[in-house]
């Protein structure tokens, strides 16, 4: 049976049985003739929020790069293993807003090795949430996609004023990577205080499916993190710091990995009453240093004569952001007013360490600089609860001089490389740099019930996004795109206008006796969508085909759209079995020419089958996908077979304070890749280069989690 029917199979046994008959309880957030907690929070929505609440012994296995799955319309695309990017509905990386413990997270990586999403280890991760549909103006500062929030572990207050410790620990060992982790979190509280601490390692090595081992997949990661809270009078502060030490960690769908990264994030929280209202305030700072490199966990490239070509980068940057909203509730007639802003700076020389005078200086004094306003509103009028917001964003970006010396002896029939590269350099140094942009967003959404058991809920909205600076300031062909992973160079253009969108959804919620279904429909229609075009700058073009064999593209303004279908629900078939689970599908393509978008997740399912009893529980789950066949013809996109996996997941009470967990993932070692997956471009590996990434085959995995 070809892997296509495998995965129809897949994709449609959640269905059949969802519509088949209806009865039993509702939902829960967590069981209650249990005290295990358990995810059962995956595809139901509490008014525009999804919430997703890991368990002490957590629901899935070692990492947190897959929580995205378990939300309609989530998924994300896998450069590595500690490389993993959001994508919501089709849009990708920075199109998102991602929040921890209410600070973005901006990755300084021209490639997005430090992803917002893998900036916090699943061990401890507290809650992860998905605005879904359209956000608010508040949630979702720029971009065309949506707002997820991760919290992380934290006691809270407590009730009393005598101080108590609260905690959890957690080990974890998979044998797939003989990959292991270890955390440990901790804290004292009161009534009036909180204060804690808390540190993980995670360890992996180069995973391995039936017939082969994927190479440039290990990795080391060191997470540590701080937090204070207090109460003045009637206001609430915190203090949180946030510190990453990755070492070596690849990303086999990238020309480079990761060497090291160390980040450092600090952050300062106030909300207090102030007259009618509630005042937030919050400021947060971030600064990255990151060294990336081809050749220590990857056998050294070798260029078009076969001789080795020796690249190592190392990235700074830094981020400065900062909220401020106030918050009038009157029950009838809610405001709420803000500013925000975020500044960041970036710089990513490129060197060759085999030979001193090699440089590229690829980007230079990066600043992009954005302020915003707005303000929403929420009422209820005839019925329906209705919400309207506005903003307004100016960004600013500039970019210094460039340059670079490739090293090549002036006499060499290879120096043309050299002066093509100086009159790229001069042409960029020559222009005007700076530019600005006006973005205008607004969001309108209504809700209301249709019947005891039935919401109607309703969205309409612009967004809009400028570029990054690898769109704009990309001057000459490489592959630093934000973690694009399509194998081509490309270049930028200064003169990229802002994309915008117009989105409408359409969704319900419904439930029956014990089951409950959550399905969204939305249309987005896209101007200016910023992607690869053909190059028209033969400087750039000869360049690149005498490096790579092929031209480069460069970023350019495109017209396209996106629409689809996705639905969570949860099935509580009896007292202790209960089915969940989640069904999305997208569709993006161009409008002004006939072809489709990079990169889009073809239909997928993820469906769980429990059955939960006092002190432990047992699951199956069903991951699947379809075959993508709608792939880009701009960047020569490869089309995907459909696959599934079956995991198997259990937990049990081992008195009071321990829990184990245990598990076994693509339980049939069945051999797959996933469409967003990337390609690989790493030597010597078990993969062919520039083949779809093989996914991980079985692994089973082992968690002790102790909790006080």
């Amino acid at each position: 049976m070809k892997p296509s029917v495998f995965a129809g199979l897949f994709l449609t046994f959640p269905l059949l049985i969802t519509t088949a008959t209806a009865d039993s309880a509702a939902r829960g957030e967590t069981v209650e003739n249990s005290d295990i907690e358990v995810v059962l929070v995956t595809g139901v929505r509490i008014h525009d929020q999804m919430v997703l609440e890991p368990s002490q012994v957590a629901h899935t296995g070692l990492d947190n790069s897959d929580l995205m799955r378990m939300f309609p319309g989530g998924n994300r695309n896998a450069n590595g293993p500690l490389t993993r990017i959001s994508q919501y509905r089709g849009l990708i990386g920075a199109q998102n807003n991602v929040l921890v413990d209410g600070a973005g997270y901006s990755a300084d990586c021209p490639n997005w090795m430090d992803t917002p999403l893998s900036s916090i280890p699943q061990s401890l991760t507290e809650s992860v949430t998905l605005y879904r549909g359209l956000a608010s103006v508040k949630t979702v500062q720029e971009g065309l996609g949506n707002g997820i929030a991760v919290r992380s572990r934290n006691g809270g207050f407590a009730a009393a004023e005598d101080w108590a410790a609260y905690g959890n620990a957690t080990a974890g060992y998979g044998s797939n990577a003989s990959a292991w982790n270890a955390s440990v979190f901790s804290g004292w509280h009161n009534d009036r205080n909180w204060l804690d601490v808390a540190a993980s390692v995670d360890r992996g090595d180069d995973y391995g499916f039936d017939g082969g081992t994927v190479a440039a997949t290990e990795y080391d990661r060191s997470h540590y993190r701080f937090g204070y809270g207090g109460r003045l009078g009637g206001a609430d502060l915190a203090l949180r710091a946030a510190i990453n030490r990755t070492g070596n960690a690849g990303t086999p769908a990238l020309p480079m990995d990761m060497r090291y990264l160390d980040s450092e994030q600090y952050a300062f929280e106030f909300n207090a009453p102030a007259g009618p209202g509630t005042l937030h305030f919050s400021v947060d700072t971030l600064s990255v240093d990151h060294v990336m490199d081809n050749f220590t966990l990857r056998p050294v490239p070798l260029n078009k004569k076969g001789k080795p070509t020796f690249r190592e980068s190392a990235p700074l940057g830094d981020t400065d952001a900062l909220q401020l909203s106030y918050q009038i509730e009157r029950g009838v007639l809610d405001w709420e007013f803000g500013l925000d802003g975020k500044w960041e700076s970036h710089d990513h020389p490129v060197a060759d360490p085999t030979n001193a005078e090699f440089f590229i200086d690829n980007f230079s004094r990066i600043e992009r600089d954005r302020l915003g306003v707005f303000a929403t509103a929420t009422w209820t009028a005839s019925g329906w609860d209705l919400e309207a917001g506005l903003r307004y964003n100016r960004v600013e970006m500039d970019a210094g001089e460039v340059g670079g010396n490739l090293a090549i002896p002036p006499m060499s029939p290879m120096f043309v490389q050299q002066e093509r590269l100086d009159k790229l350099a001069a042409e960029f140094n020559a222009a005007d740099r700076a530019r600005s942009d006006d973005q205008w967003t607004g969001v309108f959404k209504a809700s209301r019930d249709l019947g005891e058991n039935l919401r109607l809920n309703l969205g309409l909205g612009r967004k809009a996004r400028s570029p990054s600076y690898q769109e704009r300031y990309l001057w000459l062909p490489m592959s630093a795109t934000a973690g694009l992973a399509d194998g081509w160079t490309y270049i930028g253009d200064l003169d990229l206008v802002p994309e915008t969108s117009l989105e409408a959804t359409a969704g319900l919620d419904w439930s029956f006796g014990g089951l409950r279904l959550t399905p969204e429909v939305f249309y987005r229609d896209i101007s200016n969508f910023i992607q690869g075009t053909p190059s028209t700058n033969m400087t750039a073009n000869q360049f690149a085909m005498m490096a790579t064999g092929r031209p480069p593209l460069q970023y350019g303004n495109v017209d396209a759209e996106q629409y689809g279908f996705d639905m969570g629900y949860e099935w509580q078939l009896d007292e202790y079995l209960l089915l969940r689970g989640t069904l999305s599908y997208v569709r993006g393509k161009r409008t002004d020419v006939k072809d489709n978008l990079y990169r889009i997740a073809p239909l997928t399912s993820v469906a769980e089958l429990m059955y939960l009893r006092e002190g432990w529980f047992v699951s199956l789950e069903s991951v699947a996908a379809a075959r993508q066949d709608r792939v880009a013809d701009y960047n020569a996109e490869t089309e995907s077979a459909g696959w599934g996996v079956l995991n198997v997941r259990a937990a049990v009470e081992l008195g009071d304070t321990f829990d184990l967990g245990l598990g076994v993932e693509n339980l049939f070692d069945k051999v797959y890749r996933d469409h967003l997956g990337g390609y690989n471009r790493v030597r010597e590996s078990d993969v062919p280069l520039g083949a779809r990434i093989i996914s991980m085959g079985r692994n089973l995995y082992l968690k002790l989690n102790a909790k006080w």
